[in-house]
Formats: structure tokens, sequence, C-alpha cells
């Protein structure tokens, strides 16, 4: 494979931020309150819903998006991503960015945290400048993949047209050239997704293997609770492994099964790290 130029690619690395507080002040028309009804008033005030835009500066993410998410010269602005695809990034990232578990921002503060990005316009798409054209190649691999996997075609579109800028001519650059006119047909991404994470293997991320990238894969749709996409990923990773790793997987898909999926993350931790360790 072969990258030419510097082109704009998504890099998103959150840091940890300080919380914004907010003040109102009371209209001198009101009487002062009693001691009784300021306790009550402070005990309320405790327990008022955060919005989304509160939750996102307080959790960290306006440290390198931006207080409005509109970006920074460490992160790309937000606007243009959905819901569930900000949940994937959160919950189990690639590349810099740290993950976000459910001690630090609970299930209930990321829906907030997702709703308010979704929610918020952008006439077009922003990205940083790449200085490593490979990662960049690879980062437009997963974030095709993961657009795919929020049936967001359109944006996976928009992220192969970027791989095929990247590309030199051949035959990587000719097959996402076919990967984008399925996605402009629209109809079945199923195809799509299995092509671009076949040449995300090994091609654009020379070190992964498939096995890898389907374990990984797995781990992303536990992270945002979707068992069933991870048995899919799982079975592919069967497909592709050693007898022992299958037996491995079994117990996998068994914890998956009822629903454990405690147990059914820490095998697959177990056996990605095992894998890549003999790699």
């Amino acid at each position: 494979m072969q990258a030419r130029g510097n082109v704009p690619t998504l890099i998103a690395l959150p840091l940890v931020a300080g919380l914004v507080i907010l003040s109102l002040g009371c209209g001198s028309q009101k009487p002062a309150p009693t001691a009784g009804e300021a306790t009550l008033a402070r005990d309320s005030a405790s327990v008022k819903p955060s919005t989304g835009h509160d939750l996102f500066v307080s959790k960290g993410c306006a440290a390198c998006h931006g207080q409005n998410a509109g970006g920074t010269t460490l992160a790309p602005a937000l606007p243009g991503h959905n819901e569930e695809m900000v949940k994937r990034q959160v919950r189990n990232p690639r590349f810099q960015m740290p993950a976000f578990s459910r001690d630090q921002i609970s299930d209930p503060d990321l829906d907030a945290i997702a709703g308010f990005i979704a929610r918020l316009e952008s006439d077009e798409h922003q990205h940083h400048e790449a200085t490593n054209l490979p990662e960049a190649v690879e980062m437009h691999h997963w974030m095709a993949l993961e657009s795919l996997k929020v049936d967001d075609t359109a944006e996976a579109a928009h992220h192969v047209s970027h791989i095929i800028e990247l590309l030199e001519p051949g035959g990587h650059q000719a097959q996402m050239r076919d990967i984008l006119g399925l996605l402009e047909k629209g109809g079945d991404t199923h195809a799509p997704e299995h092509d671009i994470e076949g040449m995300l293997a090994g091609t654009a991320s020379p070190d992964l293997t498939l096995m890898q990238l389907h374990l990984r894969q797995a781990l992303i749709s536990l992270a945002v609770g979707d068992a069933e996409e991870a048995k899919h990923h799982v079975v592919h990773a069967q497909e592709l492994a050693d007898e022992e790793t299958v037996s491995s997987l079994a117990e996998v898909l068994q914890s998956l099964e009822s629903n454990d999926l405690h147990d059914s993350e820490h095998g697959l931790q177990e056996l990605l790290g095992r894998d890549e360790h003999q790699d």
C-alpha cells in the first residue's frame, strides 16, 4: 500500500478538563428566602439533571474538542457524528484517545453527551492535517467501519473517499473505489463492511490480523452493550483461529449467550493479548 500527499483526517484525543460552574443570581424583587427555603433550594439544585453540554465540559471532552465541540488544535470539531458513533468511540477508541469507563462517564451521562453532539449542526466535515499518512489511511478504514456499524452509509462513503484520495493508483485503491460504488448505490452494507475489514487487516494496518480485528470489533461491541454484534465477530474469529483458540472463543460465546458481558470482555481481552504477544 502506498499513500500520498497531506490530506485531512480525524484524530481525537480528549484530555481531562475542569468543571465549569454556572451561577444564577436571584431577582431583587423577591424577598430573601428563609433558612429552610435556602436549604431546600440547594438540595433541589444538587439533583437537577445536567445537560449534555454541561457534561461535555465537566467530563473532559471540551479540553480537546473546545467548549462547544467546535474543535481545537488538539482534536476535531464533532458536528456530524451520530449518537451511536460517539458512544463507541468514547467506550473503546482507537489511536491516541483514551477510553472512558462507566465509572468515569455513566451510560446516562454518555447518552446526554452523545445527544448533545448529534444535535450540533455543521455545513461540512472538519479535519486535522495528517502528518502520518499510513496512520491516516488506517484511521479512515476504522472510521468507515464504525460508520457502517451504526448504519451511517453516507459517513462511511465519506471516509472511503478519503482513503481513495490518500492512496496511489493500484489494487487497494481500485478495491476501495468498488466499495464506494456499492455504498453509493445503497442497500445491504454487509459485503462492503467485510471488504473494508479485509483491506484494513494486513494492508492498511500491516500488523493487524483479520482474527485480531474481529476480536477488537467484538470488544467495541461489548463496550456499548451490543452482545449480538459481539457474537457476530466472535463467530468470524473462530473461523480464522487455531484449535486452542477456537475452544477459548467457544467459552466466550457461552458467556455471551448467558449475557455475562464481564466474563466475555475478560475472555476477549485475554485472547487478544495472547494473540498479539505471539505475533
